[in-house]
């Protein structure tokens, strides 16, 4: 599989009211030109979620200054990211045949992005990028549990993969932490550390990614194998406290998944 190589972004705002505007931006080059893919997923109001694709060549985030940027003409449409903090940067999967390399870019950042005839999303927020030098279905993986949860004071980020190779990789306000154990409604901190429970208030998205992600790319049959079509996602947010002992508790919003190959 020469030649492979994803860069994704992910980004994302959440209000206090909980309505949420998630960005996805890729560049695939792999069996001929470029595929670039733009995503935004909204929630607001309480209505269900929406869901807008491109294949148009469009900008991806930018780094400036401390802040991460994103801007679509195309859609009249533009985010902002301040007050960073500190990094994450990890390999997540390394192998003679590729690597997976994760970077949170800000777990934590206060959040703008507006969208025309969508309205503002002001509140916290979150940015990740991921770059993949193999193709997804050749991990060596059959469930992932994800996560972020974010508020004024606290950041918590978790990547939970099973499968042939096993990886578990959790921070707190940045520094990497133990998990006993993460499922779709809590996150137990190891040594009694805290517990995040996470109270759901929408469904994001859910369902196979060759019907919901990936439904809008061409010749799906010739660029990905029948698996990687069948694959879950179930996509929630959620209202989430962070309890640890001897401290207050720490209130804000989740948006978590859970992917299943076949």
């Amino acid at each position: 599989m020469a030649g492979f190589e994803l860069v994704k972004w992910y980004a994302d705002a959440v209000t206090g009211e909980g309505d949420a505007v998630i960005l996805y931006s890729a560049e695939l080059h792999w069996r001929g030109p470029a595929i670039h893919y733009t995503s935004l997923l909204t929630r607001s109001n309480g209505r269900p979620t929406a869901s807008r694709f491109s294949l148009r060549a469009q900008p991806p985030p930018e780094i400036r200054e401390g802040a991460v940027a994103w801007t679509s003409r195309a859609w009249k449409a533009d985010g902002r990211w301040d007050d960073l903090g500190g990094g994450i940067r990890e390999m997540l999967f390394e192998s003679p045949g590729g690597s997976l390399e994760w970077e949170c870019i800000a777990p934590r950042a206060r959040a703008e992005f507006r969208i025309a005839g969508a309205g503002e999303f002001r509140g916290w927020g979150y940015v990740e990028r991921l770059r993949l030098s193999l193709p997804p279905w050749r991990l060596p993986i059959r469930c992932l549990r994800w996560g972020r949860f974010v508020n004024e004071t606290d950041a918590l980020v978790w990547i939970d993969w099973s499968g042939a190779f096993n990886r578990r990789v959790v921070h707190s306000n940045g520094a990497p932490v133990a998990a006993e154990t993460i499922g779709d409604r809590e996150v137990v901190l190891a040594d009694g550390a805290g517990v995040l429970a996470l109270e759901p208030l929408a469904t994001l998205r859910e369902g196979a990614l060759g019907a919901t992600a990936l439904s809008v790319l061409p010749d799906l049959d010739r660029l990905f194998p029948a698996r990687i079509l069948r694959v879950q996602e179930r996509k929630w947010l959620s209202r989430a406290a962070l309890r640890r002992p001897g401290r207050p508790d720490s209130y804000g919003m989740a948006i978590h998944e859970v992917v299943e190959w076949p």
